[in-house]
């Protein structure tokens, strides 16, 4: 199993945020992986040589062309979620892979959770060294697409948004399949059967995986339940031919976008494991039974988590367990770190104006730092991370950023927004150093005020409960 060694290039991948499209404006507000991905991709500004290192960049959810805001508003309605995504990663990584090469793999948002998802396709399928023939592997084009999303539709997805242990077995068995037809089987570190090549390093900010949206798949059945009328309506009318068809676009277009996403959504396999001549089933992304397996062949893996995000429908996906780091030896590096800081999801993961990130600088020096820590790290031009950290920066608050959206003559009780619900933190969870410097000053700005920084979620916490106990003491002698 190959995961690093200074003999290859370094093949980058960044996955951004929703909404995040970076350097499309002169001036714009950037997430730290645009940032990084500044700072590490090969040409005139950095003047890295492609022959040593190359960079993918794949905008966030909601960003891009039309096009690809279409496809996005239908990924989320009919639950393909993020596949694409996956797939265009992956295909990067087909296209620049040689023998020797080096992956790293980062993500914001549901963008580190396009990013893990990558590092586990290639734990199933590896990297393919030929194609389904034996010739070598397409360098580009819908050959290597092609490929690019058998291993995720076929198999990675299989099963996926359901209980994993009933179709585990099935989607191993497709995985042993596809690294036969490719030629990209491998060993894991105990000597199990996967894929040829694991990241060396994964860095992610704050996953979250909202991978269905309800609210949009409930208003697009509502409006293809409209269009299939109207369009009924006409053909039962005396409307001219051309009226009929016009008005038959519409359910066209929705009968064929869920004939699209139930071709997506549709899994098989002939002779599985348990027997019999096939199995099927229809498997979707949706808000449970999220992937947070961690293949223990990855070099290093590192995710910044977000203390203060308290909107209910950006949850953080776990990653691992503690057991597993425990049993991984990287000498004196860790091979999991996962550290909280404090901020809202994009205090960690950046995009606010620059005169506003300075939480977000902590969470982006911090992986640099880290990066830069292992054997062979890639490539930096230090001129395009410029931070300027500070644990007394403001604080962001979109729950209630949502409900100010409102016009002001506006009632508040009849105003709507995010769902309000505060994170879970162990009491023994790592926290990043700043945040006990935030906790020690006496107010700090968050959203419109300052005040004591005191998030109840860690209440309980073994380095911070005595400032809750302190804050108490004092109003109990006011």
């Amino acid at each position: 199993m190959q995961t690093e060694g200074a003999s290859g290039k370094n093949i980058i991948i960044f996955s951004d945020g929703t909404g995040q499209y970076g350097g499309v404006l002169p001036d714009q507000r950037l997430s730290n992986i645009y940032k990084m991905y500044r700072a590490m991709r090969p040409g005139t500004q950095t003047s890295f040589d492609p022959a040593h290192q190359v960079a993918y960049y794949d905008p966030g959810l909601g960003s891009g062309e039309l096009s690809g805001r279409v496809r996005n508003i239908l990924a989320a309605a009919f639950g393909t979620g993020i596949s694409e995504n996956i797939i265009d990663c992956y295909e990067a990584i087909l296209r620049h892979y040689e023998d020797g090469d080096r992956i790293f793999l980062f993500g914001f948002s549901r963008g580190a959770y396009t990013a893990r998802s990558v590092a586990n396709v290639m734990n199933l399928c590896g990297v393919p060294r030929h194609d389904k023939g034996g010739k070598p592997l397409p360098t580009g084009g819908v050959a290597l697409r092609k490929i690019a999303e058998e291993a995720v539709y076929r198999v990675y997805e299989h099963g996926s948004g359901k209980d994993r242990a009933r179709y585990e077995p099935e989607r191993e068995e497709l995985a042993r399949r596809f690294r036969l037809k490719y030629g990209s089987e491998g060993q894991g570190a105990k000597g199990e059967s996967q894929g040829n090549v694991a990241p060396t390093f994964i860095g992610v900010f704050d996953t979250v995986a909202a991978l269905g949206t309800v609210i949009v798949k409930r208003v697009l059945f509502v409006l293809a339940v409209l269009s299939g009328v109207l369009g009924l309506a006409a053909w039962m009318s005396d409307l001219l031919l051309t009226w009929k068809i016009l008005a038959s676009i519409p359910a066209m277009f929705f009968a064929g976008s869920w004939g699209w996403a139930a071709k997506k959504q549709f899994k098989f396999i002939g002779n599985p494991p348990q027997g019999g001549k096939v199995s099927w089933h229809f498997a979707a992304w949706n808000l449970k039974h999220y992937d947070r397996f961690l293949d223990s062949s990855v070099g290093y893996a590192r995710h910044a988590l977000s203390i203060d995000e308290n909107r209910k429908r950006f949850p953080r996906v776990g990653w691992a367990n503690g057991g597993d780091a425990l049993k991984q030896d990287r000498g004196p590096l860790e091979w999991l770190k996962q550290e909280w800081f404090a901020g809202n999801h994009s205090d960690i993961g950046g995009s606010y104006p620059e005169d506003e990130s300075r939480l977000s600088d902590i969470a982006l020096r911090w992986m640099i730092d880290e990066l830069k820590s292992i054997p062979n790290p890639p490539l930096i031009d230090e001129r395009f991370v410029q931070t300027f950290p500070d644990p007394l920066g403001i604080q962001h608050d979109e729950v209630r950023a949502s409900l100010e959206l409102w016009p002001r003559f506006w009632p508040k009780w009849a105003r709507f927004g995010w769902s309000a619900e505060t994170r879970k933190i162990n009491p023994e969870a790592a926290l990043h150093e700043s945040v006990l410097a935030r906790f020690a000053a006496a107010s700090v700005p968050q959203y419109d005020q300052r005040a004591p920084y005191r998030p109840e979620n860690l209440r309980g916490h073994l380095s911070t409960q005595r400032y809750f106990s302190a804050c108490e003491a004092s109003h109990e002698e006011i």
